[in-house]
């Protein structure tokens, strides 16, 4: 009896030991039940124990997996385009959270052949007027401003209305400290380019919150954030023509399916109404003739006391947002786009303030000509939409009574872009803003009555009022290509060449006199050579 129970002992120890481990067979505690060896009650107690390890072991991989860092490399090699919207980069996962570290090292010099005192972000709507000191003068500078840094976090919560949460932050060095200089030790302060969050629901809707590109600018697909058109270009201003910012918005999108989505926006307002400092042929397109102490504008003196908080100049004082609307289509051939804008100003003038309305319409669409050839065109039209395009038009004037009145512009920018080989990428586009004349007796934008007297000058005549340049139109053309030497897990290193010529008309005006019809005008050509560094 004694060595019965003996070895029944050693028979469970041996059988509990096995279960720890995990390499007891499951039918074993099944066969020492049917022949007596064990109990009914040492059978369940052995059931449990095994059920207990079996809920360890999984508990203790699932923990594991969350703690692993694991990283998910992207499934084939992004596009030029995907890469500067902020795409394609590899995932990391940890936890339940899949975060893409992306950007890229940029180094770039910079000629133009007038002029601009500019980094990599050219000034379309201010090139030197011909004639002028900085149109006689070339400009060479080298830069690695552009150099650009991103993150992006994303996770699927479970048992939600939500299919996705995303946060993505940009930056880059084309911000000015007080201290940045180019004589020793170029020390550029870190910019903002976006800062957004986005919630994707279960019923295809989203929410975005927070600082991206603007609704109005086109996408090459779908609506979401990261999906934008961004011109090839070198130039950080892009193409004139080009509608664009990048502004704090809360926007909702809508995917009802079949190539199909809408959106609306709430985004930030700023009235663009140029300086008033008109005392150089340097003044540019600052055209806009005012009266004396309208209020409400970013050069009106109430913008500049108290001081702002918000930048290192003033910024005009807005009565509500601006509004966009799109809709997408996208029914198998191409990406197409209709949007709308809506802008509200104001000013303050003899004890009174005064309201207008302003926007415009416009579509896009990008097009696959052959598989590796893509067509593009945009257009906007309306008024008051001046700060939308890359020539930073004008948006509005006040007559000598304080109404506001929106400058009526068009914009347009085409272009096509070609992908003969997974090494290169051609581009080349052409860009046209015009902004209309808004004169009323010696105020207003581009008056006949305007002062151009010193807009040719060598050197600059220093006369406050002698250049009020006031732009019709800026074209552009603009190729380039980028030829990519490296591309595999360690990243994409690629070279680009970007050439610009710009061309840019103002409204005609007088000589000092009075007697005399001038309209000057300014050409530009711009060459860029850039290597980037793009992160795996």
């Amino acid at each position: 009896m004694t060595n019965t129970r003996i070895t029944t002992i050693i028979g469970i120890v041996c059988l509990a030991a096995a279960l720890a481990v995990g390499s007891a067979e499951a039918a074993i505690e099944d066969v020492l039940l049917e022949k007596g060896v064990i109990t009914k009650e040492d059978w369940l107690k052995i059931k449990a124990e095994k059920e207990k390890a079996k809920e360890q072991a999984k508990e203790e991989a699932k923990e594991q997996k969350e703690q692993a860092v694991e990283i998910i490399p992207r499934k084939e090699t992004p596009t030029t385009g995907e890469l500067i919207a902020g795409r394609g980069f590899e995932k990391i996962r940890f936890k339940d959270v899949y975060l893409a570290p992306g950007g890229f090292v940029e180094a770039t010099t910079i000629w133009r052949a007038q002029n601009e005192n500019a980094d990599v972000g050219s000034t379309y709507g201010n090139i030197p007027l011909s004639g002028s000191t900085n149109s006689k003068m070339s400009e060479f500078r080298g830069t690695a401003r552009q150099s650009r840094l991103s993150l992006l976090a994303e996770t699927i919560p479970t048992g939600s209305v939500l299919q996705k949460l995303s946060g993505y932050v940009e930056g880059d060095f084309l911000g000015v400290g007080v201290t940045s200089n180019e004589q020793e030790s170029n020390s550029w302060a870190p910019r903002l380019r976006q800062f957004w969050a986005t919630a994707d629901f279960n019923s295809r809707s989203s929410l975005t919150v927070g600082q991206a590109w603007s609704l109005l600018t086109t996408h090459r697909q779908g609506l979401m954030p990261r999906s934008e058109f961004i011109p090839y270009t070198i130039d950080a201003q892009y193409v004139v023509g080009y509608n664009w910012a990048r502004q704090f918005q809360v926007r909702f999108a809508q995917d009802f399916g079949n190539g199909v989505w809408a959106a609306f926006s709430i985004e930030n307002p700023e009235t663009n109404v140029p300086s008033l400092s008109l005392n150089s042929a340097s003044t540019g397109n600052s055209g806009v003739v005012l009266p004396a102490n309208v209020q409400g504008f970013a050069a009106s003196s109430n913008a500049a006391n108290p001081a702002s908080t918000l930048n290192n100049s003033s910024v005009s004082t807005d009565v509500a947002p601006d509004l966009v609307s799109k809709v997408v289509f996208e029914p198998g051939w191409g990406h197409w786009e209709l949007k709308a804008l809506g802008r509200f100003f104001r000013d303050r003038f003899n004890g009174g303030n005064h309201n207008a309305f302003g926007g415009g319409v416009g579509v896009a669409a990008i097009l696959p000509v052959h598989s590796t050839l893509n067509f593009i065109v945009e257009g906007l039209s309306g008024a008051g939409i001046g700060r939308y395009a890359s020539s930073v038009g004008a948006d509005v004037i006040a007559k000598t009574d304080g109404t506001v009145v929106p400058i009526r512009a068009t914009q347009i920018m085409t272009g096509f872009e070609w992908k003969p080989t997974p090494a290169w990428d051609w581009y080349a586009y052409y860009g046209y803003e015009y902004y209309d004349r808004a004169s009323y007796g010696g105020v207003g934008y581009g008056s006949p009555l305007n002062n151009l007297s010193a807009c040719s000058s060598d050197p600059p005549s220093g006369i406050a009022g002698a250049c009020l340049a006031a732009n019709k139109t800026v074209w552009q053309l603009h190729p380039g290509f980028w030829y990519r030497f490296f591309q595999g897990r360690a990243g994409i290193a690629a070279v680009g060449l970007d050439y610009s010529y710009t061309h840019r008309q103002l409204w005609q005006g007088t000589d000092a006199a009075g007697t005399a019809v001038l309209q000057p005008n300014g050409k530009e050509n711009i060459v860029m050579v850039s290597f980037r560094y793009y992160l795996p």
